[in-house]
């Protein structure tokens, strides 16, 4: 899944980052440096865990690296939320992890890609508000559309 230039938009609005730095790269789809706590979901078979804090590292419209303090594997699922400034719902997106690698004693460095929407996403509680510095959990992920 590849989030359109609008969503992408929205997404990173929220966060601050180092936007210069998509011009010096020659990737298919740039990284946004982005440096925030958020919590996500991970997904054993098929059944969301508890969520976890980890630390953002950068974005791009195809996907996400993550710091966390749990390791994960090639091919581990979770979902993450973005809050949405027109919105209220956050934006839940199914992640899959490609790489992982350990940069020291209880810190991965993890690299995943936006799968699909979470459709199993619920409104957040009534006055509640986004906060990109610690993004609440997500619930149950649904199958992502291929």
């Amino acid at each position: 899944m590849e989030l359109s230039a609008e969503l992408f938009e929205q997404t990173i609005r929220f966060f601050k980052g180092d936007g210069s730095a998509i011009k010096k790269q020659r990737r298919a789809h740039p990284r946004v440096g982005i440096r925030c706590r958020i919590k996500i979901v991970p997904i054993t078979a098929g059944v969301p865990a508890e969520a976890i804090e980890v630390w953002t590292h950068d974005i791009s419209r195809a996907g996400i690296g993550i710091i966390s303090s749990q390791k994960m594997k090639a091919g581990d699922r979770f979902v993450v939320r973005f809050p949405r400034a027109d919105a209220a719902r956050p934006l839940a997106l199914v992640c899959t992890v490609k790489c992982c690698s350990q940069l020291s004693k209880g810190v991965h460095a993890i690299g995943a890609i936006f799968e699909g929407v979470d459709r199993a996403e619920h409104a957040p509680a009534a006055g509640s508000a986004p906060n990109p510095a610690s993004a609440p959990a997500a619930p149950a992920p649904t199958p992502a559309a291929a």
